[in-house]
C-alpha cells in the first residue's frame, strides 16, 4: 500500500473539498471522516503500556498523555470558537452567500457564448480565436485550485476564498474596458484561475458549520450552482446581445462580482485547524509563553512542498488506476458536451429554426428544467443507496453509490438522441428543448454518482481523485468547444449530435461493469479503498 502523508492529506481535502465535493452532498457522510483523520494526525502524544493482573488473564492498557501545550477548543466561551455560537439562521445565511457565489463565478464562464458574433465583428477575429474566451476560462478553473487551495492548510479559508473573488473581480475591468482582444483573453483566464479558488475552498465551509444531520438540504444551492449557472449565464448573454452590445453582458457581471465580494467579506473564518492557531497565538500572548501550539503549527511540509504533492498525486490517481481513468474519461465527455453545446446550440437554433439570439438564450433554460426536475430522482437514489447498506448490515460499499449513474447513462445519450432526430424545419423546435432538457437531467445523476463513488471508493487518496477528475474535466470541456461548431457544420446538425450520443451508448455499460468487478479492481489499485484496517495501518505507520 502507499504511503500516506499527512501534510498531502490536508492540502489535497482543502484543494478539492469545494466544486468537486460539492457536486453532491451525500459525499459529506464520507468528507467528514477525512478532517477527523487530519487532526489527529497531527497530535502529538505518547503512549505508556501497563500489565493488570485479572487472574489468570493480563490485559493491557495503554494511557495517553495528550501534551498540556497543544491548544484545544474547550467550548463556546473559546472568542475563536466562532461556529459553536453561531446561531442556525447565520448559518443559513453563510450558505446562501456561498451559493451566490459559486453561482456568480461558474456563470462567467458561458456568458461569453452568445457575444461571441458582436465580438468577432468588433475584434475582427476569427471564431476559433473567440472561442477561446470560453475554453481559457475553462482551464483556469481547472488549474486554480492545485496551485491556490493548499494556502488554506497555512492561512484558513476566508483569506483563500475572498481575496481569490477579489482578483476574479479586478481582472474583470479588463474584460470589460480592454480595447485588445489578447488582453482580454488573457483576463479570461486568469479570472478563472482566481475565481477558481473560491469554488474549490468555499464549500469546505459547509462540512465546517454544518453536522451530517443539518447538511443535506442546505447545501442544495452550493451543490446545483456549477450546473444551473451555465446555463443561466448563456440565457443572460442571449437577451443583453439581443437589445444591446456585449460589453454590458461583462457590465453586469463585474456589478454581481462585486456584490458578491462585500457579501462574501462578511463570512467568518470556519477553519478549525487555523482557528485553533489563532486560539494558540492569543494564549502566546496573553501568557507570555511561546510554547502553546496548535496541531497545524506541526505540519512539516512547506506551502511550496505542499503545492508541488497536491500537484503529483492526481496524476498518479489517474494513470494508475483504469477505473478511475474511465470514470474521469465519462465526466469530462459529459461536461465537454455542455460547453460544447454554448458554441453549437445556437448554430442549431439559428441554423435550422431562424431563431434570434435572444431566443436561442432562453432555450438554454431548458437544462436548468432538466437537471431540477431529476431532483427527486435523484434524492430517491440516496434512499435506494440507505436500503442496500441497511441489507448489507449497515456497512457501506463503495458501488452501492452507482445507482444515480446507472440512471445518468440512459439520460445522456437519449438527450443527445433527441436533439439529432428532432433538428429538423418540419419538427417543432420543443423537440431540441425536450432533448437538452433530458440530456441537463442525465448531468446531475451523472456527477452524483461519480462524485459520491470517487469519494467512498478512495478514501484515504478521495482528494486527490477528485482533483484528477477536475482536471480531466476541465482539460476536455475546454477543448471540445474549440472544434464543436466545425464538427456540427461539417457533418451536419444530426449526424454531429448522433455521433455524440453514440459515444455516450459505448459508455452505458460501465457502471454495470464497474458494479459487479468494483471490489476485485479496487484491490488491484495503489490508491483505492480496500478495507478500513488498511486504512488505520497507514495512518499507524504515519504516526510512527
Amino acid at each position: 500500500m502507499p504511503q500516506y502523508d499527512s501534510s498531502a492529506a490536508i492540502s489535497q481535502t482543502s484543494s478539492d473539498e469545494g466544486f468537486n465535493v460539492a457536486v453532491q452532498s451525500q459525499a459529506v457522510e464520507s468528507w467528514n471522516p477525512d478532517h477527523v483523520r487530519v487532526n489527529n494526525l497531527s497530535r502529538y502524544s505518547t503512549r505508556s503500556s501497563h500489565v493488570i493482573p485479572d487472574g489468570n488473564k493480563q490485559t493491557e492498557r495503554e494511557d495517553e498523555i495528550v501534551d498540556p501545550f497543544e491548544v484545544t477548543f474547550e467550548g463556546s466561551e473559546d472568542s475563536e470558537n466562532i461556529v459553536a455560537r453561531m446561531s442556525y439562521s447565520r448559518k443559513i445565511l453563510i450558505s446562501v452567500i456561498l451559493a451566490g457565489a459559486g453561482f456568480c463565478v461558474t456563470m462567467l464562464s458561458s456568458v461569453w457564448s452568445l457575444s461571441m458574433d458582436q465580438m468577432m465583428a468588433h475584434f475582427h477575429v476569427s471564431r476559433e480565436v473567440a472561442t477561446l474566451g470560453i475554453s481559457l476560462y475553462i482551464f483556469g478553473l481547472g488549474s486554480g485550485p492545485v496551485f491556490l487551495s493548499p494556502i488554506s492548510e497555512f492561512y484558513g479559508r476566508r483569506i483563500v476564498y475572498l481575496s481569490g473573488l477579489l482578483l476574479c473581480f479586478a481582472f474583470q475591468f479588463i474584460t470589460c474596458f480592454a480595447n485588445n482582444f489578447g488582453a482580454i483573453l488573457f483576463s479570461r483566464f486568469v479570472t478563472g484561475f482566481f475565481g477558481s479558488a473560491f469554488m474549490s475552498v468555499a464549500g469546505g465551509t459547509y462540512s465546517d458549520i454544518f453536522t451530517k444531520q443539518e447538511i443535506y438540504f442546505p447545501f442544495q444551492g452550493f451543490v446545483l450552482a456549477p450546473f444551473l449557472s451555465p446555463a443561466v449565464g448563456a440565457f443572460l448573454s442571449g437577451i443583453v446581445n439581443e437589445y444591446s452590445n456585449f460589453h454590458w453582458c461583462f457590465y453586469f457581471m463585474l456589478i454581481f462580482t462585486g456584490c458578491m465580494c462585500v457579501a462574501v467579506s462578511t463570512i467568518p473564518e470556519t477553519y478549525k485547524p487555523y482557528l485553533l492557531k489563532l486560539k494558540a497565538q492569543r494564549m502566546c500572548q496573553e501568557t507570555g509563553d511561546d510554547r502553546y501550539y496548535a496541531p497545524l503549527d506541526k505540519v512539516p511540509n512547506s506551502l511550496l512542498d505542499t503545492i508541488v504533492l497536491s500537484c503529483r498525486r492526481p496524476f498518479g490517481v489517474l494513470f494508475l488506476d483504469p477505473m478511475m481513468f474511465t470514470l474521469c474519461f465519462y465526466t469530462g465527455f459529459t461536461l465537454s458536451i455542455i460547453y460544447m453545446f454554448f458554441i453549437c446550440l445556437p448554430y442549431v437554433l439559428s441554423t435550422v429554426y431562424d431563431f434570434g439570439v435572444g431566443a436561442q438564450g432562453l432555450c438554454f433554460l431548458s437544462f436548468c428544467v432538466g437537471m431540477i426536475a431529476t431532483l427527486p430522482l435523484n434524492y430517491y437514489t440516496h434512499t435506494v443507496y440507505e436500503k442496500k447498506v441497511a441489507r448489507n448490515g449497515g456497512v457501506s460499499q463503495p458501488e452501492m453509490r452507482f445507482t444515480p449513474l446507472k440512471y445518468g447513462v440512459f439520460f445522456i445519450p437519449s438527450g443527445l438522441m433527441i436533439i439529432a432526430w428532432t433538428s429538423y424545419r418540419h419538427v417543432h423546435w420543443i423537440g431540441v428543448l425536450c432533448g437538452a432538457a433530458t440530456f441537463g437531467g442525465g448531468v446531475s445523476l451523472v456527477f452524483s454518482g461519480v462524485f459520491t463513488y470517487t469519494v467512498d471508493g478512495y478514501r484515504l487518496y478521495s482528494a486527490s481523485a477528485l482533483a484528477a477528475n477536475s482536471f480531466t474535466r476541465s482539460l476536455m470541456a475546454g477543448i471540445f468547444p474549440l472544434f464543436g461548431y466545425y464538427v456540427y457544420r461539417g457533418l451536419g446538425v444530426n449526424w454531429a449530435s448522433f455521433l455524440m450520443a453514440m459515444v455516450g451508448v459505448v459508455m452505458m455499460p460501465m457502471p454495470f461493469v464497474f458494479e459487479r468487478y468494483g471490489p476485485y479492481l479496487r484491490s488491484k489499485s495503489p490508491y483505492a479503498w480496500v478495507d478500513d484496517d488498511n486504512d488505520e495501518q497507514e495512518l499507524d505507520n504515519e504516526k510512527a
